[in-house]
């Protein structure tokens, strides 16, 4: 590094170092990758671009206390980073520090981030701060109050939609924060057991609607939220599960949200899906009609959405297909299994694959082998 930090590089040599180390990332060298993300940001080190990939890369090669670090590049990334402030005694907002290393402080507001799915992968670690004897607060959307009231034992949540001044708090961090903020080490992060509960009321209700099906039961999903920048690298589309549909007895329970008459008429296996109905995870809960129909049946198959996390929070098996092009940091590239969910079995489509059919084909080979 000492020679790197000699080296004055002109602009078009750095964007050529740049692409050596897409390069080297794209194709599993991620050691290479952060020598040279390392040696640009030295020169640049506003590249908010090139600190998001070398933590990328970082977590791909599990240097955890470094790629969390890294991590925090996440911030210049949104559009309106989190701020938590009190009020203080002549009325003004009074901003509120954040922290994310130890030690715990004992009043903490923890707030959640980015996507529901993040959201619920997160939610994990904090019974561990109620153990503590955390005096905590928990900033989250209001949809997921139903969910996440099954966490044992469960938080005092705040509706994040809600904008107000906080009380009693010292500091305030983020649900990404937590490994980093309770020195997690990588074996803490699986969850061994099932941390989220579906309601026995409603299981009983979708059991009782799929009692007359005697074949295999896979619930399916193909797409994830338009509106996220790398949706279109994800998603599948719904023609893709076709394999599935194949598996003999079959029948697919449809978990998509937003999925039309129309295009489940056009996908040519349409008598094998099944449709819960408009009322399916209506209301002012998010996910737990999901979360009990998740119980009943023998599987999940489902590209990068919230839903692989609820699944896995529940113990659900799930298969997930996913891009070879840059997939998300937390599904580490060389390993089929991962470190958050033991029900998990990811499968990444090979560079030959023009689409997710040949690894839809692939699962469900695998799921007949059962």
């Amino acid at each position: 590094m000492s020679d790197a930090k000699k080296f004055k590089p002109n602009a078009e040599e750095l964007t050529a170092a740049v692409r050596v180390a897409d390069r080297e990332q794209a194709e599993g060298r991620f050691d290479n990758a952060v020598g040279i993300y390392k040696a640009v940001l030295m020169q640049i080190p506003a590249y908010v671009e090139g600190q998001a990939k070398l933590a990328r890369a970082l977590f791909s090669l599990r240097r955890w206390s470094e790629a969390w670090e890294a991590f925090d590049i996440r911030f210049k990334l949104m559009d309106t980073p989190p701020q938590v402030s009190a009020r203080a005694a002549d009325g003004s907002p009074q901003p509120i520090p954040r922290v994310s290393k130890p030690p715990v402080p004992q009043r903490l507001l923890v707030m959640a981030e980015q996507g529901m799915g993040d959201t619920i992968q997160f939610a994990r670690f904090l019974p561990r701060l109620v153990d503590m004897g955390v005096d905590l607060q928990v900033v989250v959307p209001q949809k997921l109050f139903g969910l996440l009231r099954t966490l044992h034992p469960a938080p005092p949540l705040l509706a994040g939609e809600v904008p107000s001044a906080v009380t009693n708090v010292e500091r305030w961090t983020t649900m990404m924060d937590l490994p980093r903020l309770l020195d997690l080490k990588e074996e803490d992060y699986l969850a061994r057991d099932p941390y989220l509960r579906a309601d026995p009321v409603r299981i009983a209700r979708w059991r009782a609607w799929l009692g007359e099906y005697e074949g295999p039961l896979i619930a399916f999903a193909w797409r994830g939220n338009p509106e996220h920048k790398l949706d279109a690298k994800r998603s599948a589309r719904l023609e893709d599960f076709a394999p599935l549909a194949a598996i003999a007895d079959v029948k697919l329970i449809c978990l998509q949200q937003n999925a039309t008459d129309e295009e489940i008429a056009a996908c040519g296996f349409g008598d094998k899906i099944l449709r819960p109905g408009p009322d399916f995870d209506s209301g002012l809960d998010a996910f737990l009609d999901s979360a009990a129909l998740l119980m009943c049946v023998d599987r999940l198959v489902c590209v990068d959405t919230s839903l692989i996390h609820l699944a896995g929070a529940l113990h659900c098996p799930t298969d997930m297909p996913i891009t070879n092009e840059w997939p998300d940091w937390r599904w580490l590239d060389d390993a089929t299994q991962n470190v958050w969910y033991p029900t998990l079995k990811i499968w990444m489509r090979q560079k030959d694959d023009a689409d997710y059919g040949a690894v839809l084909a692939r699962i469900a080979a695998d799921f007949s082998k059962d």
